[in-house]
């Protein structure tokens, strides 16, 4: 089955949709979660990079609490990733299996030089999909490009390898993916990526296009020309393997706002390595748009608090950075707020 990274899911969650509809609100389908704010790379494109890396992390205690509050209470999935590298936190194999008990569906986004057996014996059973971040096809350019070592290209890409040997000796289900940012400096090696990744059994290559981050300190284009070579790499594509392009999310770049705020906050929440429940990546370290914190608070009572409600109606879409995730979501939710004459003729 085709895997949707290119557009939103809510149409298979009607029920959701309608209280939000009916109420003007509803608990979230979704949310990330950085259990810490360390990180062993520093990648030239992060989103994040005006962050400051070091060892914040959440409770454990707290975090599993957090995690049954959030089942109980309607969420479906998480996602461990956020501002530093997931797999760091000590306790992060606790935590996907606790969000599994409760019901949750797991992933995680890593750059995969932390996953140790140990880490993959204890996640792998318990996740819906893994995707590793690999932005180049040889060390050179991944050193570059991450700010590391000559080495942790062959090692992300054994350790990619050994997950997908695990999965498939232990009759797992868990979708193995990688994820490449597509850059100036990486846009040769994306086919070479490909067809590594292709012969050691991952299930999928997605080809992300840069998003710039209202607060990022650098910037990263490609011409347009370039992403068009890139349609050569799908002759790869198999029953076993897909690269997955995102082109409607690259032509979405150029397109304006075109609804009057992010109805998808409802949907959608975020997590930081403090603890912070915020409503996007948007709103890191920006201590205004601060929800409340797990630390102090329930997640369900943050979530139906009035400090909630206040920073939903501070946002303002004109600050928010192009290919939001949201979009198509605000897209759709909008539609359905303003319903056309003509939408019984189906």
């Amino acid at each position: 089955m085709k895997i949707n990274v290119d557009n939103h899911k809510l149409m298979y969650h009607p029920k959701r949709v309608d209280e939000w509809s009916e109420k003007g609100d509803c608990f979230p389908i979704y949310v990330e979660i950085g259990p810490t704010n360390n990180c062993n790379h520093r990648c030239k494109f992060c989103a994040l990079d005006w962050l400051k890396h070091g060892i914040q992390e959440i409770d454990r205690d707290v975090m599993i609490s957090t995690l049954k509050d959030m089942a109980e209470h309607g969420v479906k999935s998480v996602m461990f990733a956020g501002e530093g590298e997931s797999l760091l936190h000590k306790d992060i194999g606790l935590f996907v299996q606790k969000a599994k008990e409760y019901g949750l569906d797991v992933s995680i986004t890593t750059n995969g030089v932390a996953f140790t057996k140990e880490k993959m014996e204890q996640c792998l059973p318990n996740l819906s999909w893994i995707r590793f971040s690999v932005n180049a096809g040889s060390p050179e350019t991944y050193s570059f490009l991450h700010q590391t070592n000559l080495t942790d290209f062959e090692k992300v890409i054994d350790n990619i390898k050994q997950a997908v040997r695990f999965r498939n000796e232990n009759g797992l289900k868990t979708t193995i993916g990688v994820q490449i940012v597509m850059l100036p400096d990486n846009i040769d090696e994306i086919l070479k990526l490909a067809e590594i990744l292709k012969n050691i059994g991952a299930d999928n290559l997605q080809l992300k296009p840069y998003s710039h981050h209202p607060k990022t300190k650098n910037f990263f284009e490609l011409d347009k020309k370039e992403y068009d070579k890139l349609e050569e790499i799908k002759k790869l594509n198999s029953d076993t393997f897909e690269v997955l392009f995102r082109k409607e999310t690259i032509e979405r770049l150029e397109e304006g706002i075109t609804y009057p705020r992010c109805y998808g906050l409802s949907f959608f929440s975020l997590i930081d390595s403090r603890g912070n429940v915020l409503p996007c990546n948007r709103f890191y370290n920006s201590e205004e748009f601060i929800y409340g914190n797990i630390h102090q608070q329930s997640f369900s009572d943050i979530w139906q608090g009035d400090k909630r409600k206040e920073v939903s109606a501070k946002i303002k879409l004109s600050e928010c950075g192009k290919g939001c995730k949201l979009d198509v979501c605000n897209k759709y939710l909008y539609r359905i707020k303003n319903p056309h004459p003509h939408d019984n003729f189906i």
